[in-house]
């Protein structure tokens, strides 16, 4: 399923990277590029993935011991990277006597042209706690421990190929800040969404007690629309809502002491995102605060195992522009120049 996944990306960048010598950075009276300047930026997110597990008449919630994640994020022209960790010294990340102690890093990389944008990301998080312990300790309280799951670990691999058909509009403006919308726009963005997720007990099985690892592949093609609101060039209101369908292909190994199990399912999965943002966006500093609310899921049926994003995520993000030094813009220069990027 991994070399699935590694095929699906390869098929999906190539677009991008065949359109690459006439699919430059935007020219637009509407947008500013800033293709001379560095974008550093630094957000704080709640945007952490949860575990539900469902079963005949009981319902279980795991999380991690971890209420927001940061990520700093660096893009330079057409380019974007950044990396994700959670800092264990703010409140809410370090609550291990109750909750257990919980790790989460990641990565992403991006690569925005005029109209291509192709995104993929890289995240694991290793630590969970039972949200709901009361329902299975009676007697619990707010201030006794939680049931953990110390060894349970989450793989994510995840990417995006998107199209937008609006050259005046600025998906970067919003998304990676390496552009200024000047003027309100908007744009039809269909978009292949891709994701490979692994979910995997690593305990040591006890007799009769088999422990899971759920392999979890989807796929799915979404249409949506966006639109930037922009007062006095410097201020903004970022809209978007896309729905999206497509199937998801799960594999569910149950390992018992001695041996082990195997089922494979196919689903269909529907998918609506929404976003909103508002935020100051001057040519060296920007800030921001973003909503978004997913409301996707896959269920493997035979473990009755759901993998889902968290509802209302929030977003936090402020960063500045510096001039782009030498050593960053002739390799970039050395590179667009030999493929035919403006």
């Amino acid at each position: 399923m991994r070399s699935l996944l590694l095929s699906v990306m390869m098929v999906c960048m190539f677009p991008c990277l065949l359109r690459a010598a006439v699919d430059t950075i935007p020219v637009s009276r509407k947008i500013e590029a800033l293709g001379d300047m560095v974008t550093l930026k630094l957000t704080q997110s709640s945007d952490l993935e949860t575990i539900g597990v469902t079963t005949p008449g009981l319902a279980i919630s795991l999380s991690p011991n971890a209420e927001s994640a940061t990520r700093l994020g660096f893009s330079y022209r057409f380019i974007s990277f950044g990396i994700r960790f959670v800092p264990r010294f703010l409140n809410g990340n370090n609550d291990d006597a109750l909750k257990g102690k919980t790790s989460s890093k990641g990565f992403s990389l991006g690569f925005n042209f005029r109209h291509w944008m192709q995104n993929l990301s890289w995240n694991r998080t290793r630590g969970y706690y039972l949200e709901n312990t009361k329902d299975f300790l009676p007697g619990w309280t707010a201030d006794s421990p939680y049931i953990q799951f110390p060894d349970l670990v989450l793989t994510q691999y995840e990417g995006s190929t998107a199209y937008n058909f609006n050259p005046d509009f600025s998906v970067n403006a919003s998304i990676t800040q390496s552009e200024r919308q000047l003027k309100s726009a908007g744009s039809f963005i269909p978009v292949l969404y891709y994701k490979y997720n692994i979910n995997e007990n690593k305990t040591v099985p006890e007799p009769g007690a088999p422990v899971q690892k759920g392999r979890n592949f989807e796929v799915l093609l979404g249409a949506g629309y966006h639109y930037n609101f922009v007062w006095k060039q410097k201020f903004y209101l970022a809209l978007g809502l896309t729905p999206a369908a497509g199937y998801t292909f799960t594999r569910l190994t149950s390992r018992y002491e001695t041996y082990r199990t195997s089922e494979n399912e196919r689903h269909f999965m529907f998918r609506l995102d929404a976003r909103a943002g508002i935020g100051y966006n001057s040519k060296r500093f920007f800030t921001g605060i973003y909503m978004r609310s997913a409301g996707s899921a896959y269920r493997e049926q035979e473990s009755n195992v759901t993998v889902e994003k968290g509802q209302g995520v929030f977003h936090l993000v402020v960063g500045f522009r510096l001039n782009a030094p030498s050593w960053i813009k002739k390799p970039i220069e050395t590179i667009t120049d030999k493929i035919g990027i403006k």
